[in-house]
């Protein structure tokens, strides 16, 4: 039997509070300790964290007011949260290459070749974002692919959350499953309540996946790229 509206929005409810609890715990779990210690932080970075975090927030609210009948609301709140994931993914390549300027060659648990390789991992997770949003809107008038899209974009976000998680952020096997696991939780809750996994899944899932570590690792040691990354580095961007 197919889940009712109420049930569903209570799952995507509370599937946006624990994406969003998971992805500031990880984070919080490093940068708190650096503002406490005083350890200088890149003024870039505090900006990441605030306008990533408003993100996590507005996601909430957004599934909140679904669940409440705030309709109308929650389409004008959307028109903003589109024009602020414009501010997301600039936060977000601006982060990259500040990094990428400083040598970074990746976190504990994945350390890259040179920081062109770690720049081009950074990028393609700002580009899987934005791609799944843009799909959200564009969809934004078929409610059950919407949700799903949007309910991506933000699992999109999750991996580099979880590889500054306590235990399992010191282990990639662990950091893998965990996101894989968020990954498969809509699917598996679309086949449980109707017996079929909605199309967007499928295709947000290959938009998640298809780039796989292993593939841009590959491609990160290409002259090629070392080529557009010497460039996007040198860039006043």
């Amino acid at each position: 039997m197919e889940a009712s509206a109420a049930q569903q929005h209570r799952f995507y409810r509370t599937m946006a509070i624990a994406c969003s609890a998971t992805i500031l715990l990880g984070f919080a779990s490093k940068y708190l300790p650096k503002l406490g210690n005083g350890t200088p932080v890149l003024p870039i970075i505090h900006v990441h964290a605030v306008v990533f975090a408003t993100w996590l927030a507005l996601y909430i609210t957004q599934s909140t007011l679904i669940g409440r009948d705030r309709i109308q609301l929650h389409r004008t709140l959307g028109t903003t949260g589109v024009l602020f994931s414009i501010l997301m993914i600039a936060v977000g390549l601006h982060t990259a290459l500040t990094v990428a300027r400083l040598n970074d060659a990746g976190l504990p648990v994945l350390q890259l070749p040179d920081a062109e390789a770690f720049l081009l991992i950074n990028v393609m997770a700002v580009l899987q974002f934005g791609a799944l949003v843009a799909a959200g809107w564009y969809f934004r008038k078929q409610a059950q692919t919407h949700k799903r899209l949007m309910l991506l974009a933000t699992v999109s976000l999750m991996p580099p959350g979880l590889a500054r998680m306590p235990v399992i952020g010191d282990h990639l096997p662990a950091i893998a499953l965990t996101a894989i696991a968020f990954l498969a939780i809509g699917p598996i809750y679309d086949y449980l309540t109707s017996r079929r996994i909605h199309r967007a899944y499928l295709w947000g899932a290959l938009v998640i996946l298809a780039p796989a570590p292993p593939a841009l690792k590959a491609l990160g040691a290409t002259a090629a790229w070392h080529d557009v990354a010497h460039w996007l580095i040198r860039s006043p961007l």
